[in-house]
């Protein structure tokens, strides 16, 4: 074999390794598998964790060492930007208000996108046996560095969050409720 052919194949394998490799560790790096449904700026995976789950959505989870909500327990809806689609920045207020679908209990919390750990001593989470509604049901609840009346979560000691909602003994996971799921709007207020 000649040197330029040899130097042709290497090179070629070295290619395709870089790129097959690349593609695999972005497939496996990015932030939601690939049976997403879209509610605004929500997002939810009822797949995620089942047996129905695709091969990329496993090898995420096994990465990030998450542990989904199972079919049976509930739905994890969760949204990195407001509804006009600009990325959620700590340093801004957010006014989350609507309603979420019917569920036994749900919880909003504030996280890094990655889910590493926030800053300890923060209040990032609210449940619905706390949360203050109107008289229709609805809630508005403030996203906000700086604390607020009402229903208040910090997202104080983070650069990027998303606001996570778990509901919990749903009927929202059955794909005739994820067609028509409604949530609440979330609204940017204000920016220091």
């Amino acid at each position: 074999m000649s040197v330029p052919r040899l130097f042709a194949l290497l090179l070629s394998m070295a290619a395709a390794i870089l790129l097959g490799g690349g593609t695999a560790y972005l497939a496996v790096r990015s932030p939601a598998p690939l049976d997403v449904l879209s509610a605004g700026p929500w997002k939810a995976w009822p797949r995620a964790g089942t047996a129905d789950g695709d091969p990329y959505s496993r090898a995420r989870l096994a990465r990030t060492g998450e542990i989904p909500l199972g079919s049976g327990e509930g739905l994890e809806i969760s949204t990195e930007t407001d509804s006009s689609g600009a990325p959620l920045r700590a340093r801004c207020d957010y006014r989350v208000a609507g309603q979420t679908p019917t569920a036994r209990l749900w919880t909003a919390a504030v996280e890094p996108p990655e889910g590493e750990p926030g800053v300890p001593g923060r209040a990032r989470a609210i449940g619905s046996d706390a949360i203050l509604r109107r008289p229709d049901g609805s809630f508005e609840l403030v996203v906000s560095p700086a604390p607020h009346a009402g229903n208040w979560i910090s997202s104080a000691g983070m650069d990027r969050f998303r606001i996570v909602m778990r509901l919990y003994d749903t009927t929202a996971r059955v794909d005739t409720a994820i067609a028509s799921l409604v949530m609440p709007d979330v609204v940017a207020e204000g920016c220091e």
